[in-house]
Formats: C-alpha cells, sequence, structure tokens
C-alpha cells in the first residue's frame, strides 16, 4: 500500500480472521485514525463478513481510544429479527479498545406514512466556491477531501458556532459508495471551533447518524451543515446533516465532542 492511499485501497488491505490492518497515517487525525474512516472500516469489514444484510438505515459509534497501530475489526450479529438486523463491530488498536460500533439494518416495509420535512439550505455550487484549505493545512486526513467554505464561521474566527460546507472525496476510484458517505460525513471541524478564543485540541467522544437514502456515486459532491447547539465544562453537542448535489438529505446525526481550551 502507498504512503497515500485511497479509500478503496485501505479498504482492500483489510484481511485475515479477524479482519486486520495498519492503520494509513494519512488517514489520521492527530494520533488517532480520523473519526469518519475508522467508521467507515467498521462498515466495510461489515459487508466483507456479513454480505447478505439488509440496507443499513442508522449507525452508533463511540471513539473509546486511539485507533492506531494495527487495527482488528471484528463484526458481529448482535440481533436477527425478521426485518432488522443489529450488528456490533468492536475496533481495537495497539492500546487496545479503540471503537465500539453499532449498525442497525432494516429491509423496506410497506408503509401508509410518508413524509420530508427537512429542506435544504440555499448554497451556491461548490465550483463557485473557494477551496477551505490550501496543501498541508488542517489535518492529515483532510487531504483527502475538497472541501469549499458556504457560510458560518471559519475555525478561531469569532463567527458563528456553524458550519456550512461542501465537500467530497478527492480520489473515490473503487470505493463503495455507501462506504465512502461514512467516511467523508464527519469531515467537517466540529461546529463549536469557530468561538474558540485560541488554538485547542478536540477529540470526537461519539457520533451517531440516521439514514435518508443511499447513495450512488462515491464521488459526489455533499452539503453538510454541523450547527453546535450547546458548550460547556469542555464538550460540545452538536446536530449535522448531509444533502447531495440535487436537494435530498442523506443524513442526519449528531456528535459529542471533548474540546480542550
Amino acid at each position: 500500500m502507498s504512503d497515500h492511499p485511497s479509500l478503496a485501497a485501505v479498504v482492500d488491505s483489510l484481511s485475515g480472521s479477524p479482519l486486520s490492518l495498519d492503520a494509513p497515517p494519512s488517514w489520521s487525525q492527530g494520533r488517532t485514525l480520523y473519526g469518519g474512516m475508522t467508521a467507515a472500516l467498521g462498515w466495510a469489514a461489515t459487508v466483507r463478513e456479513l454480505p447478505d444484510l439488509p440496507p443499513l438505515r442508522s449507525v452508533h459509534a463511540a471513539f473509546v481510544g486511539p485507533a492506531a497501530g494495527r487495527l482488528t475489526l471484528a463484526p458481529q450479529v448482535l440481533r436477527r429479527g425478521k426485518s432488522a438486523t443489529t450488528i456490533g463491530v468492536d475496533v481495537h488498536g495497539d492500546a487496545g479498545l479503540a471503537a465500539r460500533l453499532t449498525f442497525f439494518c432494516g429491509a423496506a416495509r410497506e408503509s401508509k406514512v410518508t413524509h420530508e420535512r427537512v429542506a435544504v439550505p440555499a448554497a451556491p455550487g461548490p465550483d463557485d466556491l473557494p477551496a477551505v484549505l490550501e496543501q498541508g493545512q488542517g489535518p492529515t486526513f483532510a487531504a483527502n477531501y475538497d472541501i469549499r467554505h458556504v457560510s458560518g464561521g471559519l475555525p478561531y474566527s469569532g463567527g458563528d458556532p456553524e458550519f456550512l460546507m461542501w465537500a467530497r472525496m478527492r480520489d473515490a476510484d473503487g470505493a463503495d459508495p455507501l462506504v465512502s458517505l461514512i467516511a467523508l460525513a464527519d469531515v467537517l471541524p466540529p461546529a463549536s471551533m469557530p468561538v474558540f478564543p485560541e488554538l485547542g485540541v478536540i477529540s470526537s467522544l461519539s457520533w451517531s447518524f440516521d439514514l435518508d437514502r443511499r447513495p450512488d456515486d462515491a464521488a459526489a459532491w455533499y452539503l453538510c451543515r454541523a450547527t453546535s447547539e450547546s458548550t460547556g465544562e469542555g464538550y460540545s453537542r452538536q446536530a449535522m446533516d448531509l444533502w447531495d448535489a440535487s436537494g435530498r438529505r442523506i443524513l442526519a446525526g449528531r456528535q459529542t465532542v471533548a474540546i480542550f481550551v
């Protein structure tokens, strides 16, 4: 594997029993693998071991420790019902348990109830906006993404604690669209960062999201919104949403972040 592997190359490196791989440094955030990539690898390992699951509906991730060094991923069926299956995946690194992931899968069922009440924010297209990060800026993993700023404060700017940005994966060749989406869905910085008075360390503690629909293009642009709803006592709680380029919401999420400022 190269020093800067694509998402598909990282997933392809999963091997053995239990499935394992070396955490690629180019996908790191500080001393750990980027959280979105950790969750994406958990799902990739799940479909590798359990290929006949119903569609993914919801994901819960608890980031317990650093996902660094040699990683092992062990999917197991927690419960299989008539239409729903729950999968648990523990991710271990050199320092022990790194993440505990839960994937909820459910077959489609006929229903008399259908509605969608969330409107996409107004935003110019990504081609009309400048890149947020120049080469070498930001956390290491960010080099794998093209990110364009729409509105909200930038980190340390003193602006509102929210972001609206377009994002896409730079090298999505060969990647599964859903694995790519999971890896991208956590790409924005914590939404509280615009009000940081100085440089500070952050650490994601938990992340959950529900899927409205499944993607079909690993290289697609997504309009991403993160809003810090409350911050205090060293923790920030935020809401997260992603829409595709046609204005359909793809997922809605929540995250708790530890902040050291």
